[in-house]
């Protein structure tokens, strides 16, 4: 929807795309605010939990993004027209609360009420609650009909009145006492124009700046972007009173602003005619379909302006997404660990090829597991897989097959540790009894953070550097430099997982996946990585002076930390514009050490 016409465009005419650089510039405040990420969480959580009485309904839409309202529905947290019940399950009070009455009801026609109401808003329904108390004319400055304000003028009662702008003031009845507050997401211009019009009529009255923050934030860095761009994109419902807002601030700077709901809404032919675009998404509009609207310009972009960089890109993703490039880097790390421990490990081609054949199939199983999840933050990736899941699906099955057989010539500890290993990962995902899931706290494995990063660290640390070793018989698995070469691709993998964890934490939480990044956070995911680098370091270095076998490539195999350091610092930026280029860097660990034992002997 195209909001503002170009009516004489800033700074350039509209360009040829075919011999410029497209430039997407995205608002740092973008996506869910506070209020909308806590009301999602509290919901998930319970939904995870299998101790929440169901059926969990919400009177009304928890928040007004219709995307991430069918996700929710899918986890089971059903919409309610009214509220009404049968005195069984979870009712939930959404992010833009509810009024009093309406919270009665609820409490008499359900089990329990779980308050998700964003504590901004709360803030507005106790002061209008106070004012009204204390003999005020409550003024509200809001949207009428609006849930949030529907819900604070059930607390003001009476006394409460909403006023849309300052040409509503007249209509205002007379009041001794004036207090005057706004919708959370009002424009704070509006706001400031209103307090001066009612001031001019009442003299003195109290005011209460109620604008959340992140939505003052918001439309300041609107103002500021749309001047500085060609063109603005505002991403969220149509039907989000704040993201309305967005896309009318930018308008009335004169910037050609498009608001989308998703990225089949996109004019890209009519958009990609700027050089430089802006791009900015309501409070209610997750990470996910922000990251989809970019790639589906740069997409377009790649195929008028750089066919032969798309055509690349496209192998590159094939690759990736196949699993073919992380089975190769777990080839070239067994190689690495072989080289590490020395051991003279019989037909070392065929460890690394079981290697190749475990990680790929276990890939492959995995995106597969995890499908919907990739849809929502992996777009290229999941569209790949959905055209081809077949053909993917078949290509897993034969891998591990293929990885049973060869590691069954290697003897049977080797065959033994790698179908304990394909058996983790049936029990990872196997879900619980009813009875015990409900004592636990958990449905299986999968939903406990932390849980994908252990397992998987553990089940390709055991192929990469344990196999080799028990291809000589199980002495050799209890040898230091094997241990050491354990631990150490345990810790890569685990860095390596919670490095690419923290570009889709967002999808993961809404379809019930928990992860060590979605547990900790941005802040801690990245504390503890550092701490993995330094117990990765530590280690090699212990293990230069503790074990002679690994003494001469110890030194050289502490390349990879400064590589996994930088990699992590720059994947967050690789993530949105390009999660393949993303992965491909991150993976690349594994190359390093390969690489490091090929060269080894040339350097004595």
């Amino acid at each position: 929807m195209l909001i503002a016409g170009p009516l004489g465009f800033k700074g350039n005419s509209p360009l040829n795309m075919a011999q410029q650089r497209l430039e997407i510039v995205l608002a740092e405040t973008a996506g869910f605010c506070m209020g909308v990420r806590r009301a999602v969480r509290m919901v998930l959580d319970a939904a995870n939990d299998p101790r929440t009485a169901l059926p969990i309904k919400t009177p009304g839409p928890l928040i007004h993004n219709r995307q991430v309202l069918q996700v929710l529905e899918r986890r089971g947290v059903l919409r309610m027209d009214k509220c009404a019940g049968d005195g069984t399950g979870t009712a939930v009070i959404r992010a833009h609360g509810l009024s009093l009455q309406d919270q009665e009801e609820l409490r008499r026609h359900c089990s329990r009420l779980l308050d998700a109401t964003c504590p901004h808003v709360r803030r507005l329904q106790e002061i209008a609650k106070r004012c009204a108390e204390d003999g005020y004319l409550c003024v509200i400055l809001g949207d009428s009909g609006h849930a949030e304000v529907e819900g604070v003028l059930s607390y003001a009662g009476d006394a409460g009145r909403v006023v849309a702008g300052p040409q509503d003031v007249a209509g205002l009845p007379s009041a001794g006492k004036v207090a005057v507050a706004a919708q959370t997401t009002q424009d704070a211009e509006l706001f400031r124009r209103t307090v001066e019009a009612i001031r001019a009529r009442y003299g003195e009255c109290e005011t209460f700046d109620t604008i959340c923050r992140s939505t003052h934030l918001r439309q300041e860095e609107v103002r500021s972007l749309a001047k500085d761009v060609d063109a603005m994109i505002v991403v969220g419902g149509s039907n989000s009173a704040n993201t309305r807002r967005l896309a009318e601030i930018s308008a009335a700077t004169g910037t050609p602003t498009f608001h989308v709901e998703t990225e089949d809404q996109l004019d890209t032919e009519r958009v990609l005619q700027f050089r430089r675009i802006g791009l900015t998404a309501g409070a209610s509009t997750p990470n996910w379909m922000i990251r989809r609207v970019i790639l589906t310009l740069l997409h377009e972009h790649r195929i008028r302006a750089q066919p032969i960089r798309h055509r690349l890109r496209a192998v590159l993703n094939a690759t990736v997404s196949s699993g073919v490039y992380a089975g190769a880097g777990a080839a070239a790390l067994t190689l690495a660990n072989m080289h590490l421990t020395k051991l003279a490990t019989p037909m070392p081609g065929l460890c690394m090829a079981v290697s190749f054949f475990f990680v790929l199939a276990w890939h492959v199983f995995n995106q597969y597991s995890r499908r919907e999840s990739l849809y929502l933050s992996e777009p290229l990736k999941a569209d790949f897989f959905m055209a081809n899941d077949r053909m993917l699906i078949f290509l897993g099955a034969c891998s591990a097959g293929l990885s049973a057989v060869l590691s069954w010539l290697l003897g049977g500890w080797a065959f033994g540790l790698v179908a304990l290993c394909m058996l983790s990962g049936l029990v990872y995902r196997l879900r619980l009894p009813v009875a015990l899931a409900s004592r636990a706290g958990f449905r299986s494995l999968e939903h406990l953070p932390g849980s994908r990063e252990f397992f998987t660290g553990l089940a390709w640390a055991a192929v990469v550097a344990l196999l080799p070793s028990l291809a000589r018989g199980p002495a050799g698995a209890w040898r230091v430099d094997v241990g050491i070469a354990f631990l150490a691709s345990f810790l890569l993998v685990v860095g390596r997982t919670l490095t690419l964890g923290l570009g889709a934490v967002e999808a993961d939480q809404l379809v019930g996946r928990e992860t060590l990044a979605g547990m900790l956070g941005p802040l801690r995911a990245r504390r503890l990585f550092c701490v993995l680098l330094v117990l990765l370091a530590v280690l090699l270095g212990l293990g230069g002076c503790l074990a002679g076998g690994t003494q001469g490539f110890c030194l050289p195999y502490m390349l990879v930390v400064p590589y996994a350091l930088g990699c992590f610092l720059v994947v967050e930026r690789l993530w949105a514009p390009d999660s393949a280029l993303a992965e491909a860097a991150t993976d690349a660990v594994f190359y390093l050490p390969g690489l490091l034992a090929l060269l080894a002997p040339l350097f004595g």
